[in-house]
């Protein structure tokens, strides 16, 4: 209000001095046109000295229409305190001009007036009202507001400041305990309803405290809880932060490095380089890669010594996590050493031999294509030897595998100690090693000498005497060598090529050694397509079997027959059985076709005598293989087969050799008991070729002896051939059992026979093998007699 009554007061005093103003110019005009018209110089001063007598004009000037000035005059300006104000509010100082006009000359101008008005000096009375104003207002104000405050201060302030203190006094662990108290006569005003909410948000607040500290012991029991299980885990658990300082560790981890949880805090993994075995700086570069996101995990093998001095595999994963308000590496580490060591020995499991630690045949393989690829690149020779023991087979069955392991262990040891450190070792399989000689000589003859002697020295070592158990067992080896690089022979060509010639020691004796040559590679390779040939011959039924009558050498009637395999090629035409048996032998393949050979004659016997040609006493021999007579199932095969064929009875006859009696007579004597049962009889086949089984005859259940047709060929001509047959004729006789001949080709010999008492007799005298429906017209003709 104050304001706006200096405002219309000012705007009031302008007002008045523009109104002054005028009332200046219309008096002072007058005289100051005649004074110009008149040019007197005196009158012209008198009005300047009387314009100037007002104190707030301080400057006057008379000029005539030329502009020339007659009269002018000027005061000075006093200094106020509140000329400011005024230019703040208002110019300084106004110019007014007035013309000066005669009357009676229409609207010329004689002259001009022209004077300064001081604005400060004309607003003097109105800045002394102003003060008067203001000095009252705020006197008034002054007043108002020292009333004002005590008002407030017995009405509003001393209550606040109660209620402060009241809740300065607050214990904020229990907020509940405390109440504020109101206020006398406040209790149904704003103060009134601040205690009553204040009161109610305390509640609030000791609920939320109540609820709080609740929670905050289900968390420091889950913590705990979630710490004795991470303590008691099986795996090590840490976390790094990106310094590489432990702000974590589990009692696994710390414990593993010697130290306790409290210890690993802030516990640099440096400080661990007594017990970590990769590269420090590596490792805390993969945490830094964790940490800031450049990979979202990583996996890693890590190699300690723990604080025992024994040495770990760790599998170890690490993890970005959130620890509080920074971002570390979570370490989850899991001792593979188990695992590893499991891992060492299958990788050295699968390059050496369980039993003598020797390279197997994967480890062999692998290091001689190494030293032919150098032998090629440097031009130098080396060698292969390939050691079979001999009769080491007779050791295992009659003192058991146990006495034949230690056997072969020290034959290893004997190996290892003839050779040099850079030759190679190795176990194939059984009773089988090989021995790789490198870096011989550039000169292949050089190379040859020196491997003979090498092999020499090495078939007299495993010669000599074994002990075992206070016993001396003797072995010797077969030696089978080759030199290498052969042309472009491969490894396993070069193993075959030294197999072979160790093969070929075996055929002339045994103990000895031998270099292979291109004969042996041909013979070789035929038996390989032989073999091949034999597998499709089972497959399509190429395979046929003849018969071959026996004919009794007294009435010549015929009493039975040999079934005799044949195989007719498609291509080559009819094999020989002394080409192709032998090849069924070291293939294996004898079996499945012994097993043929039994289903065949079967058949041929129950046709026979389903026909009424079989007539009873009549026996059909079979050929019997040794590996087919060792087999565990032989006797349930061959009952199998005789159960699906009606066979007359005790017409199924088998014949073995003395090598197939002599390897375990036990064995023997149980396999042949159990299918004399079953009515199948047996045949001694090329007596006195083999062994010397004289003694066993007497345990064996044999009903005929065979007599080979190499003492039957010469023994018109040869005396000791006569000796031998008439021998074994009545030994023969006199254990009760049959004589039969083979290979009767001439009378004479059949006369000789008969003179001895041998009972039957079969060769290309009566009738060679002939095929099934030959045969059954043999016997029709044989029945006609």
């Amino acid at each position: 209000m104050s304001s706006i009554q200096l405002y219309l007061d000012f705007k009031g005093n302008e007002e008045s001095l523009e109104n002054l103003i005028k009332r200046v110019i219309e008096v002072t005009t007058p005289p100051a046109a005649r004074a110009v018209h008149t040019l007197d110089d005196d009158l012209s001063l008198e009005v300047v000295n009387g314009l100037l007598a007002y104190d707030f004009i301080y400057e006057v000037t008379i000029s005539d229409e030329l502009g020339s000035v007659l009269a002018s005059g000027n005061e000075p300006r006093p200094k106020t305190s509140t000329r400011w104000i005024t230019k703040f509010i208002a110019e300084d100082s106004r110019t007014y001009v007035a013309r000066l006009t005669i009357p009676g000359y229409g609207d010329s101008v004689a002259g001009t007036i022209r004077f300064t008005v001081d604005v400060d000096v004309a607003l003097a009375p109105f800045f002394e009202r102003s003060g008067l104003i203001l000095g009252a207002g705020m006197l008034r104000n002054a007043f108002l507001v020292i009333l004002l405050f005590f008002a407030f201060h017995i009405m509003l302030t001393r209550p606040l400041i109660r209620l402060v203190r009241q809740m300065s006094s607050i214990d904020l662990d229990k907020p509940g305990a405390s109440r504020i108290e109101y206020v006398a006569d406040h209790r149904d005003d704003e103060l009134g309803q601040l205690v009553s909410t204040t009161n109610k948000l305390l509640d609030l607040m000791e609920l939320s405290l109540a609820k709080r500290r609740a929670v905050e012991l289900a968390l420091r029991r889950s913590e705990e809880h979630i710490r004795q299980i991470i303590d008691n885990l099986p795996v090590m658990v840490g976390a790094r932060n990106r310094d590489g300082n432990y702000i974590f560790a589990n009692k696994a981890l710390a414990n593993f490095v010697g130290k306790n949880t409290a210890e690993m805090q802030n516990c640099h993994v440096s400080d661990l380089l007594p017990f970590y075995l990769n590269d420090i700086a590596r490792l805390m570069e993969i945490d830094r890669n964790v940490i800031e996101g450049e990979v979202a995990s990583e996996v890693m093998e890590e190699n300690f010594r723990s604080a025992g001095g024994k040495q770990v595999f760790l599998q170890t994963h690490i993890m970005p996590m959130d620890f509080y308000d920074e971002r570390v590496a979570l370490v989850v580490s899991t001792d593979i050493s188990e695992r590893k060591q499991a891992q060492f020995k299958m990788e050295f499991m699968a390059y050496h031999d369980a039993l003598t630690n020797l390279p197997n045949r994967v480890h062999l393989v692998e290091r001689l294509e190494h030293e032919l690829r150098r032998a090629r690149r440097h031009g130098y020779h080396g060698a292969l030897l390939f050691i079979d023991l001999d009769h080491f087979k007779t050791i295992n069955d009659s003192l058991g595998h146990p006495v034949g392991d230690e056997v072969l262990i020290q034959v290893a040891d004997r190996l290892l100690k003839a050779v040099r450190e850079e030759d190679l070792v190795a176990r194939l399989s059984g009773d089988e090693f090989v021995v790789v000689l490198t870096v011989l000589d550039q000169d292949i003859s050089a190379a040859a000498l020196r491997a003979a002697e090498v092999g020499e020295k090495i078939r007299q070592r495993i010669s000599e005497p074994y002990l075992y158990d206070e016993m001396e067992l003797r072995v010797s080896g077969s030696v089978g060598i080759v030199v290498y690089p052969e042309a472009d022979s491969t490894v396993h060509e070069l193993i075959r090529f030294a197999d072979t010639a160790m093969y070929q020691v075996k055929e002339r004796g045994r103990d000895a050694i031998e270099f292979f040559n291109t004969e042996m590679a041909d013979k070789v390779s035929q038996q390989l397509l032989m073999e091949g040939d034999l597998h499709r011959a089972l497959e399509v039924g190429q395979f046929e079997l003849y018969y071959q009558p026996k004919i009794d050498c007294t009435t010549l009637k015929t009493i039975g027959a040999e079934a005799l395999l044949r195989w007719p090629h498609p291509e080559k035409g009819f094999i020989s059985p002394v080409d192709f048996i032998p090849v069924l032998e070291a293939s294996g393949l004898i079996v499945a076709v012994g097993e043929w050979v039994l289903e065949e004659a079967c058949k041929s016997l129950v046709a026979w005598s389903e026909a009424g040609l079989w007539q009873p006493g009549m026996r059909l021999s079979i050929n019997i293989s040794p590996r087919q007579f060792r087999r565990k199932t032989f006797v349930q095969d061959v009952k199998a087969i005789l159960d699906q064929y009606n066979l007359p009875e005790e017409s199924l006859d088998m014949e073995i050799t003395e090598g197939v009696v002599i390897q375990n007579i036990d064995e023997t004597i149980s396999t042949m008991g159990n299918l004399a049962e079953s009515g199948v009889s047996f045949s001694l086949d090329d007596f006195g070729t083999g062994y010397s089984s004289i003694s066993y005859l007497k345990s064996l259940p044999v009903s005929t002896l065979k007599i080979d047709r190499s003492f039957v060929r010469d023994i018109v001509d040869d005396q000791n051939d006569r000796v031998l047959v008439e021998t074994i004729v009545t030994m023969g006789s006199l254990l009760g059992m049959d004589v039969v001949a083979e290979g009767v080709e001439e009378e004479p010999q059949l006369e000789l026979l008969k003179n001895y008492g041998c009972h039957y007799y079969q060769g290309y005298l009566s009738s060679p093998a002939i095929p099934f429906d030959k045969f059954e017209e043999w016997l029709k003709l044989d029945g006609d007699k």
